[in-house]
């Protein structure tokens, strides 16, 4: 395994199944700068309604790591291996780590991922609501209207979005 001579970076890192909130809670021990998507949703039990903490992205964390700490997270107990392009590990454009981070924070409906390949739509920006300022891919999906943002070898992030807040590029 082996990362290009660079700066800080961020990589996207395979986790066990069910395990990315254990994981992030180990990189935080051991001093690895990390980014769990996570969001609060509801679920039906048979007898209550409860909030639960999500991971956007299951099976996945980000990692945002000098070349030399590659090891150190492997070594985390959890961490699978990392997201690869080439047979290298697939460095994230921080401008594509910070539309996601901003996405999942400030949206006020779920995010939802899909690994599918979308076919290119309409470039868009949306222009109104705490969203402001992103740019993405108009998509039709079952009937609503969704932003999607690509993100290198992951698929695409998806939000719902008014058809009214965008504007075309």
């Amino acid at each position: 395994m082996q990362i290009d001579k660079c700066a800080r970076c961020w990589y996207a890192v395979y986790t066990a199944p069910r395990a990315e909130k254990k994981v992030r809670d180990r990189f935080l021990e051991a001093g690895i700068e990390h980014y769990l998507p996570i969001q609060i949703i509801e679920r039906q039990w048979h007898d209550r309604l409860k909030k639960i903490e999500q991971p956007v992205l299951t099976g996945y964390i980000f990692v945002h790591i000098l070349p030399e700490e590659a090891q150190k997270v492997l070594m985390t107990y959890g961490a699978i291996a990392f997201v690869r392009e080439q047979s290298r590990p697939a460095p994230i454009p921080d401008s594509q780590m910070e539309c996601l981070m901003q996405m999942v924070e400030k949206s006020e409906e779920p995010v939802e991922f899909s690994i599918a390949e979308l076919m290119p739509g309409t470039p868009v920006r949306i222009t109104r609501g705490h969203l402001s300022g992103l740019i993405g891919e108009l998509v039709d999906v079952q009937g609503k209207y969704k932003v999607a943002l690509r993100l290198t070898g992951l698929g695409c992030a998806l939000t719902t979005v008014s058809i009214s807040c965008i504007e075309k590029l």
